[in-house]
């Protein structure tokens, strides 16, 4: 447990509409506090994906997309090879909507944009449209969410899943940071289901 772990992520120039890069920097920060050193990446998609630990595929634009795939227009297929291959991947929104087909066979029907706060399992983010995508769902070692943003800053338990089932650090192991950051994520979560 005491490699460096590496974090990469897709074109966030292209794929960040949300915030979502932040999620590698929460996995970053637990890391950190259980004294697992770790870097993150910014990947254009040459990269031999193999080469990293953990890779986010965050939510962008159709044109974003385009632009991405007309450049790199073998990128969705490395992913799914990544994936194939027990690469641990976090895909958000519209990079879940072009991955879950690829892994399950299962088209998704994108829509118009919509926000709603949800709850999945226990899991908790905001959606901005009414792809009839999955919520949440694993494929492999494969988390697709619809849920926008640091969707793992919010549910500090699902970021421990994905360090534990790597097994990158000890997640029984706490400090004061964590415990911290746990206690806001469980306010924030309190209040978004206030509201």
């Amino acid at each position: 447990m005491s490699k460096l772990v590496r974090l990469g992520a897709i074109s966030p120039t292209h794929l960040n509409l949300n915030g979502d890069l932040g999620n590698l920097l929460v996995l970053k920060k637990r890391l950190e506090w259980r004294n697992v050193e770790s870097s993150i990446e910014h990947l254009n998609g040459s990269e031999d994906f193999n080469d990293f630990d953990f890779i986010l595929v965050g939510h962008g634009s159709n044109a974003a997309w385009k632009q991405l795939l007309n450049s790199r227009s073998d990128l969705l297929e490395k992913l799914v090879a990544y994936v194939e291959s027990d690469g641990a991947l976090l895909a958000v929104a519209s990079a879940a909507d072009r991955l879950q087909p690829l892994l399950t066979g299962v088209e998704v029907t994108v829509g118009h944009r919509v926000s709603e706060f949800l709850n999945v399992d226990g899991v908790v983010g905001y959606k901005n449209s009414d792809s009839k995508g999955e919520n949440l769902s694993w494929c492999k070692t494969a988390l697709l969410t619809q849920m926008h943003g640091p969707v793992l800053a919010k549910n500090p338990k699902l970021a421990d899943q994905i360090i534990l089932s790597n097994d990158w650090a000890d997640i029984a192991l706490r400090s004061k940071e964590l415990d911290a950051v746990d206690e806001l994520a469980a306010q924030s979560r309190k209040t978004a289901f206030e509201h």
